[in-house]
């Protein structure tokens, strides 16, 4: 009898997986007395596994519309591809540099990991997530605290703010304010990326959006000024940069 996606990723889940991190035992047994933010913050990810945090995500859908969405429902940014991706366009943006760090979002921020990844960006002073799954959320809130404890401050001594809430991007509009902002819609719908693109309008000029995979709909507010692919844990796919005009 074949097993079903749940059944599967659960023989995943394994001993240790909420162990909690031990920076100094790891630095002592690498024999690295200082590692740096980047390293010690993909040490700290290592012990939260997307497959489990997927499964997790999976399993509060079951009785819901978006139970069938199990191929791409729930996927992680690499770290350290993601923080070279977001310092590369966070650099180009008129809304940005080291001298006046910015605020980076991420919409639909799972367990947080690119929030937490963006905070290692000198472009930023500070990094918020928003995310609508209870269950997400509430590991979310673990990462960043781990973040604070063995993670920052980040390499040039600074540590930005970091959260991560509980909500709906479209009742909770804040992130509009951002000079940055990350929205993994693979698998929206025509009428949640019109939606999304309303109200990302309102964004200031020289700002930054990404989106994953789908396109801004008719963007007129928006310049469309790259394509490039990043690494998801599920694989890699196309992200797409517009800076607002």
């Amino acid at each position: 009898m074949s097993s079903t996606p749940t059944e599967r990723l659960r023989k995943l889940v394994e001993n240790g997986i909420s162990k909690r991190f031990d920076l100094t035992a790891w630095a002592r047994d690498t024999g690295c007395a200082q590692p740096t933010a980047l390293a010690r913050l993909e040490a700290t990810l290592e012990q939260i596994r997307p497959d489990v945090v997927k499964l997790i995500v999976m399993e509060s859908l079951e009785g819901t519309g978006d139970e069938d969405l199990d191929t791409m429902v729930y996927g992680e940014t690499n770290a350290r591809a993601f923080l070279e991706f977001v310092n590369k366009y966070a650099k180009g943006a008129a809304a940005l540099d080291t001298n006046a760090p910015g605020v980076f979002y991420d919409l639909g921020s799972g367990a947080g990991k690119s929030v937490v990844t963006a905070a290692l960006s000198p472009y930023f002073r500070a990094c918020h997530g928003i995310e609508i799954l209870p269950c997400a959320h509430a590991i979310a809130e673990c990462v960043i605290e781990d973040f604070l404890r063995d993670v920052a401050p980040r390499d040039d001594g600074a540590t930005p703010t970091v959260s991560a809430r509980l909500g709906d991007i479209f009742s909770d509009t804040s992130w509009t304010e951002a000079d940055f902002v990350f929205c993994n819609c693979v698998t929206w719908d025509e009428s949640t990326i019109a939606r999304l693109t309303q109200t990302a309008s309102s964004m200031r000029s020289g700002s930054i959006f990404v989106t994953v995979l789908c396109p801004l709909a008719e963007p007129h507010a928006f310049d469309f000024i790259a394509e490039e692919e990043i690494a998801f844990s599920w694989g890699h796919v196309e992200a797409l940069v517009y800076k607002k005009t």
